[in-house]
């Protein structure tokens, strides 16, 4: 290779200097090794080299900077300058400069000349002076030219940010819609034989788009009774047809028998049985009626955060808060009722804070139980422990004391790793202490999260139980109640209407949190109906999983959301869910955005519920009195049933029990990691990298 030519060696203090060629191995090469003589030319015209002087002109500043950034096979991939350049020429694409230029020719040139000559003349009744022509159209150039070059360089910038954002909101909405879909096929399955049937059957009577079969087929799964599913799927028929009068001489004919048949299955199946008279009735699901939410899942979701067991949330309950986070993504807009009032404001003020601080300490004590039982599921899933050991339902001290022995054995196989290696050696022994190293440094990562996570649990639950002792304080001092009114005056009720959504920013980072989770729990469907982790090893979706999902979305739906602030919680509880039957497996990304967001739409927004629920809020938390006057006002304003407002006045003369709001069980804890664990990993580490 020497004695085809001379190249000239760029020192790295930037001296310049000739002689033999010396290969360097951080010289920057374009494409592959410089093996044969032939690659010279393509090395000397990457390097600059001038064949006539035989000496090289003066790189790039940069490119002399980074001399040392070679790797050591001599090869240097700037990947990162090339994604740069990439982003500035697809800035320069998406702006389109030759038709932004001739935007600009034409606005600098003959617009502002016409412009600017005729204003002249009409204010001041002669033409411009040919230096004031040049000012404006250069001025209108120059200003045209940085606006065009801040738009290049921001798209630039940004471009690539807004992306990213745009994939995480994507990828956030194609895996929740599959979720939903598996967490539905999980609440099936978690039942057996006649339970498991009459699931599936609501499943399918809660379809809008459910033919007069499946009607007759949902039936007869909930009934056992042929005869009455025919009857179904004729008024079915008749329904779509419009015929109702048909329908009102099929019930004549049948009420007796469905009567009969329902009887049963009312005690076993409330929710089947009230779907299955909807069907008879002629009464099918609309889209702009969505569907019924469970009462109280948000409650019941954050109960279960409180109180450290997640099996006070159901798989309904998770299905509900995984909906909710897939509605709220897709722009759903929740209208919701808040109130003002002027009378026992102490009352107010002490509950208002109460039941702030409680949110806060659901908020700690969601991140550190998800995160210690979302390590001892890894830990159950690459075998350290066995499934008994971490099962679903254990509390978190239980599986705290677990994960720390999982811990200490784990640090005992690398001291054993190690000692055999020195002992015996072996690309056996090498390869099993690497895979226990790495098992342990994950688990300390894991570990680390959900300590730091549980440092914030213990201050947010002693600021709670100080503001639970003087709410209750102060309802045993105030006993009398106060009249609810409605008017003008110093004392009366100020509703204000309000709507819980997300806009572009806070959808932006809710997607960004459920995309991370979910890659950090290696998520993925495959197949039909399973949520695969990404081990090599079949792993279903657990029922304990899914519920960590719930509170996941728990977590990333508060900052923005607030989902344990009380009027939040009524306001979710007051509205109906989208209906969501149109999502099957296998559907894009996009076309279950299209669905979400068409489903977000069509839902009508009734405020009636919302109305009766603050109407008990009042009477319940505030002690204050629901007279005639606030009845007629909230069923005229906002549709609340009189018959409810009616049994909420008659039920007033009772007591209510008070809020019961004190937590009876200190908050588990998580130890500090153990030095133990740490100097092992580093006795494994300085092996390895010998």
């Amino acid at each position: 290779m020497d004695g085809h030519m001379s190249c000239a060696e760029i020192l790295p203090c930037g001296v310049v200097s000739t002689g033999r060629p010396r290969l360097r191995p951080a010289l920057r090469r374009p494409i592959s090794y410089c093996h044969r003589p032939s690659e010279w030319v393509e090395l000397s015209a990457v390097a600059g080299y001038n064949r006539r002087s035989g000496e090289k002109t003066v790189l790039l500043s940069w490119l002399r900077n980074k001399w040392h950034r070679g790797t050591a096979t001599g090869v240097w991939l700037d990947r990162e300058a090339n994604e740069r350049r990439e982003q500035f020429l697809k800035a320069v694409r998406q702006v389109r400069v030759s038709r932004s230029l001739m935007k600009l020719a034409w606005t600098a040139g003959p617009v502002t000349a016409l412009a600017l000559t005729g204003g002249y003349f009409i204010g001041f009744g002669k033409l411009p002076a040919a230096e004031l022509l040049i000012y404006f159209i250069s001025f209108t150039i120059l200003s045209g030219l940085i606006a065009l070059a801040a738009k290049i360089t921001y798209d630039s910038i940004q471009g690539p940010v807004l992306e990213e954002a745009e994939q995480d909101i994507m990828e956030a909405i194609d895996k929740l819609g599959d979720l939903i879909l598996a967490v539905r096929d999980l609440s099936v399955d978690s039942h057996e034989g006649e339970a498991r049937r009459q699931e599936a059957a609501l499943q399918l009577l809660q379809r809008i788009d459910l033919p007069p079969e499946g009607v007759a087929f949902a039936c007869q799964e909930l009934t056992g009774d042929a005869e009455l599913g025919r009857c179904m799927l004729q008024i079915d028929i008749f329904r779509r047809a419009g015929l109702y009068s048909r329908i009102r001489d099929l019930h004549q004919q049948h009420v007796a028998h469905f009567e009969e048949a329902i009887a049963s299955l009312q005690q076993q199946a409330p929710l089947a049985a009230r779907a299955l008279r909807e069907s008879f009735l002629g009464n099918a699901p609309t889209l702009k009626d969505g569907i019924e939410r469970s009462d109280y899942f948000v409650e019941r979701v954050l109960a279960a955060i409180e109180q450290d067991n997640l099996l006070l949330m159901t798989l309904s309950d998770v299905e509900a808060m995984l909906v909710l986070a897939f509605e709220l993504i897709n722009g759903r807009e929740l209208p919701m009722l808040i109130f003002n009032y002027t009378g026992k404001w102490r009352l107010a003020a002490a509950l208002d804070r109460m039941e702030r601080l409680r949110s806060r300490y659901r908020i700690a004590q969601a991140a550190g139980s998800n995160r210690i039982r979302a390590l001892a599921a890894w830990l159950t899933e690459v075998e350290v422990i066995c499934y008994g050991d971490a099962a679903e339902g254990l509390p978190t001290p239980t599986l705290i004391e677990r994960i720390d022995d999982a811990l200490d054995d784990l640090s005992r196989r690398v001291d054993h790793s190690l000692l055999r290696l020195r002992q015996q050696g072996g690309k056996e022994v090498l390869t099993r202490l690497r895979e226990t190293a790495d098992l342990l440094a994950t688990a300390l990562r894991m570990y680390r999260t959900a300590y730091e996570a549980s440092k914030r649990v213990g201050p947010s639950h002693a600021d709670f139980l100080k503001a639970t002792q003087a709410w209750e304080g102060l309802i045993g001092q105030n006993t009398n109640t106060e009249h609810l009114q409605i008017g003008p005056g110093r004392r009366g009720l100020s509703i204000l209407e309000k709507v819980i959504s997300l806009d572009e920013d806070q959808r932006s980072e809710v997607c960004q949190h459920i995309a991370r989770y979910i890659r950090g729990e290696h998520l993925e469907r495959t197949g039909r109906r399973f949520f695969l982790r990404r081990n090599g090893k079949r792993r279903p979706l657990s029922r304990d999983g899914a519920r960590r999902l719930a509170v996941e979305m728990a977590l990333a739906l508060e900052p923005h959301v607030g989902l344990s602030r009380p009027a939040i919680q009524r306001g979710i509880g007051a509205t109906n869910a989208s209906y969501l039957g149109d999502l099957e497996p296998g559907m894009s990304a996009r076309e279950k955005k299209d669905i979400g967001e068409a489903m977000a739409k069509d839902v009508e927004q009734d405020m009636s519920r919302a109305a009766e629920r603050l109407a008990l809020t009042l009477m319940r938390h505030y002690q204050v009195e629901l007279t005639p006057e606030a009845c007629e006002f909230l069923n005229h304003t906002y549709g609340a049933r009189r018959q409810v407002l009616d049994l909420l006045m008659q039920d007033q003369e009772g007591e209510w029990p008070a809020v019961q709001c004190l937590l009876s069980v200190r908050p588990a804890v998580v130890p500090t990691p153990k030095m133990d664990w740490y100097r092992c990993l580093v006795r494994a580490r300085r092996v390895l990298s010998a």
